[in-house]
């Protein structure tokens, strides 16, 4: 005879189920997503997630289905994409409420995006309000973004409890498990006869999935046990195909957007090195009379007639003046402390190398829609003093021309010098000349949602997590 605590055990059970193949059904292209996120019973009142298993409390599952028969599927769907979007693993942030926070802002607003009639609750106009204050200042509402607009533009506490409140889905402590965080929840009772009302709905609900689940090939990455950072990339990136081979079967709903997941699962490029390669010196076809023996070269030539013992060295090191443009994209997206640190990562860089060793200048051309400044640096010196006292300006709409116009100026000026090019720090998103530049440029993007389909061919993109660049 089953014990009380076995019924609700079962019955949460076919209540997840049910959740499942609900989701399957509605958004096709999570199916692999959730036939790899196995549930799992915990004593706790509350339900989260450390990437292995959806965790749960019978009691807490009971309570929240009973109040709302679309809670569950979007508690589900809420830990599911804090897997996706790799949440999970992004601890190292200083506040670790506004992350929190950011994190499920990011979920919940895709969820709503999806347009799932199986996950609509009574919160939803309340977070399309809140949403709304944000969207004038964020474009992509990736986690990253939106902690770092909250740390620039900080909350009131009233504002923060109603985020939160409008917002909250899994509890998170488990993700800072090694730093000794602990919360507890309060949740109600379920009687038996809406347990057995609940069971005969979930069971009817569940049947589906566990038959679509046999369909899955066994071809998790690793054991369920011990899924990692590179296990959900390569599980988003499964997702990924699923939802652009076949789009015809994904179900009715038309808001999956794969451009964010695209963007977790890109892979990163060494900033550092790249800009090292960026403004190398090169050699010119001359001849170096600095390196030349000319004792060598007389003795061959007296010895053997007109054949000397050594040639003259068809090159030398640049040693013209360095000019560079580092353009920063002030048009409200790209803002404070992530532009400083920007330019401070790449001031570190630029003093590992001879940069600054030979005659240099250095254009900081802050520009929205037209060039709001130009600041021009000659030394090490210098571009510390400009870091530490930088004031931006601008915050208007994204045009990438006047800098290029700019760069163009630079360039005819005085062709004895040397042009290194242009690094435009930006989100991407602007107006980019017609014509391919004859010099170097790369634009580097620091925004997660940035679709590279809307860059010319000739622009070079290179992609940094906005926490990455603030480390």
């Amino acid at each position: 005879m089953d014990t009380q605590k076995d019924r609700l055990s079962q019955l949460s059970d076919s209540v997840i189920n049910s959740s499942k193949n609900t989701l399957c059904g509605e958004l096709r292209p999570l199916f692999r997503g959730v036939s790899d996120f196995p549930h799992k019973e915990t004593e706790e009142e509350k339900v989260f997630t450390d990437g292995n298993y959806f965790y749960y409390s019978p009691k807490f599952i009971l309570t929240k289905f009973k109040d709302d028969k679309n809670s569950v599927n979007r508690l589900f769907l809420h830990s599911l994409f804090h897997c996706i979007f790799l949440h999970i693993f992004k601890v190292d942030f200083k506040n670790r409420e506004l992350w929190d926070l950011a994190c499920d802002i990011c979920v919940e607003k895709t969820i709503n995006d999806c347009n799932l009639n199986c996950t609509f609750n009574e919160k939803l106009d309340f977070q399309n309000q809140l949403i709304k204050k944000l969207s004038g200042h964020i474009k992509n509402f990736t986690a990253e973004n939106v902690y770092y607009y909250l740390c620039h533009a900080p909350l009131s506490k009233e504002e923060f409890s109603d985020f939160k409140s409008a917002f909250y889905g899994d509890c998170h402590d488990i993700w800072y498990k090694n730093r000794g965080f602990s919360k507890t929840d309060e949740n109600e009772d379920v009687t038996e006869v809406e347990a057995r009302s609940i069971y005969k709905y979930a069971d009817e609900r569940a049947g589906d999935y566990r038959d679509n689940k046999k369909q899955v090939k066994s071809d998790s990455v690793k054991s369920r046990t011990e899924k990692t950072e590179e296990d959900w990339r390569e599980i988003t990136k499964r997702i990924i195909r699923d939802a652009e081979t076949t789009p015809s079967v994904f179900g009715t709903s038309s808001g999956f957007d794969t451009l964010t997941l695209k963007a977790i699962t890109r892979d990163k490029y060494d900033y550092s090195e790249f800009l090292k390669k960026f403004i190398q010196l090169n050699e010119q076809l001359e001849i170096n009379n600095d390196e030349f023996d000319y004792i060598y070269y007389t003795y061959g030539l007296n010895l053997y007639g007109n054949v000397p013992l050594i040639e003259p060295l068809e090159y030398s090191e640049n040693t013209k003046l360095q000019r560079l443009i580092i353009a920063i994209d002030t048009s409200g997206s790209v803002y404070g402390e992530p532009v400083k640190k920007f330019i401070e990562k790449t001031y570190n860089i630029l003093k590992t190398t001879d940069f600054f060793k030979k005659d240099c200048e250095i254009h900081i051309v802050q520009c929205d829609c037209k060039i709001q400044s130009v600041d021009i640096i000659h030394s090490q010196k210098e571009l510390e003093e400009y870091i530490n006292s930088i004031n931006l300006k601008g915050f208007g709409g994204t045009d990438f021309r006047p800098v290029f116009d700019y760069a163009e100026e630079i360039l005819n000026s005085d062709r004895n010098k040397t042009f290194n090019g242009v690094i435009y720090f930006t989100d991407g998103d602007g107006i980019y000349p017609e014509k391919a530049p004859e010099y170097k440029n790369v634009f580097v993007i620091n925004d997660n949602g940035f679709d590279k389909s809307k860059m010319p061919v000739w622009a070079t993109p290179i992609y940094m997590d906005i926490d990455d660049i603030l480390k």
